[in-house]
């Protein structure tokens, strides 16, 4: 099994297009095809079910991309090791995050890690959980940054994470400002701005509210966690949000946070790679500087 095709392989399963695969690695569409035709002969089986020009992984597929994943890992750590140690971090690092860290959390991180090792090019991707989720098994992504409930995989390794509060917030001159005993009956007659459906937090407050047979009157759902505080303090209703997003604002007076009875909601930020991937220098310190600081 030749490693190349193996390349090629992973690069098809990452953009799960045969053209944009053969753009990337500047390869004829044919060359492309002609590989994975090879991998497939060679294994004796199919690795996409094919419907049209639509194609996507099967069973045996997912299991030969951890296995080819494997050993392009081992093939970089080989040329690694045997290279001068002492060089500096180098080459690409792909952070998939979601909007709420990639705002509030990862800003002063990769300042320092740019400061510290300029050698590195990183691109940052802003998306869903579940969107970053799967990007890290597509191998998309070298690194996930989430704040969620502990996700587990048998493939991935937790490199470091945090306990972070979700908080209700409110103008300071609201009502709730600063009260310790508000109920979901009072919260379910104001206005709540929400992040996008779909959003963790917001799926276990949901639930909650549920539970109590209690229907929220949800008046705007916002993609931006800025336009979300902006909107708060200029009192269009209330919100909850993790607390590092609104420390500054907390700090400065312009936000009030509030309790609600009986609800309390923390989650985790967590910082996530596959095992089957070679943790590179670049992916080493950048693991590093997030558990320094």
């Amino acid at each position: 099994m030749e490693l190349r095709n193996l390349y090629t392989y992973i690069k098809v399963c990452e953009y799960m297009s045969f053209s944009k695969a053969a753009a990337h690695l500047g390869y004829t569409q044919s060359t492309i095809t002609h590989q994975i035709n090879s991998l497939e002969e060679e294994l004796g089986v199919r690795l996409f079910d094919r419907h049209g020009k639509q194609f996507q992984l099967n069973q045996k597929g997912q299991e030969l991309l951890q296995y080819a994943n494997q050993l392009v890992s081992l093939e970089k750590e080989a040329k690694s090791m045997i290279s001068d140690a002492n060089t500096p971090p180098k080459g690409f690092l792909r952070i998939g995050v979601i909007e709420s860290l990639g705002s509030y959390f990862l800003p002063d991180i990769l300042s320092c890690y740019l400061e510290s090792f300029p050698l590195v090019q990183i691109k940052v991707y802003t998306a869903t959980t579940l969107e970053i989720m799967e990007m890290l098994r597509l191998n998309q992504i070298d690194l996930m940054l989430t704040l969620d409930n502990r996700v587990a995989d048998e493939d991935w390794l937790c490199a470091w994470e945090k306990k972070e509060e979700i908080i209700f917030l409110c103008s300071k001159d609201h009502p709730f400002a600063r009260r310790s005993n508000v109920s979901i009956k009072e919260l379910s007659r104001e206005n709540f701005l929400l992040t996008e459906k779909g959003c963790n937090y917001r799926q276990v407050f949901e639930q909650i509210c549920n539970e109590n047979r209690i229907n929220l009157r949800f008046s705007l759902e916002i993609g931006s966690t800025n336009t979300i505080l902006d909107f708060t303090q200029k009192g269009l209703g209330i919100t909850f949000l993790p607390e590092l997003t609104a420390k500054k604002e907390l700090q400065a007076g312009k936000l009030s946070a509030f309790q609600a009875e009986g609800i309390s909601i923390h989650m985790l930020i967590q910082l996530i790679y596959r095992k089957s991937k070679w943790c590179s220098p670049a992916m080493k310190a950048f693991i590093s500087l997030v558990k320094d600081l």
